[in-house]
């Protein structure tokens, strides 16, 4: 797609990508695939979807291909679970997205998230 990411959330859904650390598989894993059901279902119009930072599939260019393909103009990742995986951020990929400086190091669940996500998105307002 040649349009970038918008942060203006009036336009489309918005989305959210949880960044699990090394470590975490991600396909068939019942854990993760609820957990992002449970954080879709406590935020009202926001596409979430995860990337694994191990360099597995979905990597972070995959989750952001999910989210435009879902009609979101803009996402917000937020590092969940270990403090390096926030270094997994793809800078090469096109389009604005945000990611959070509240990563999730405590015990992992929706309402932990949806925190980060709200927090991420008070920050964006602040910012420049």
């Amino acid at each position: 797609m040649t349009q970038p990411f918008n942060f203006d959330a009036n336009r489309t859904r918005s989305a959210l990508v949880i960044v699990f650390p090394p470590g975490v598989k991600g396909y068939f894993n019942p854990e993760i695939h609820g957990l992002v059901r449970e954080v879709e279902e406590q935020l009202e119009d926001v596409f979430v979807t995860y990337a694994l930072s191990s360099g597995g599939s979905p990597d972070l260019r995959d989750a952001m291909a999910a989210a435009r393909f879902a009609g979101c103009e803009s996402a917000v990742v937020v590092p969940a679970g270990d403090r390096d995986a926030g270094h997994v951020v793809d800078y090469g990929s096109s389009g604005d997205w945000m990611l959070s400086t509240s990563p999730i190091f405590s015990e992992l669940n929706a309402p932990g998230v949806v925190d980060a996500y709200q927090e991420a998105l008070a920050e964006s307002e602040k910012a420049a």
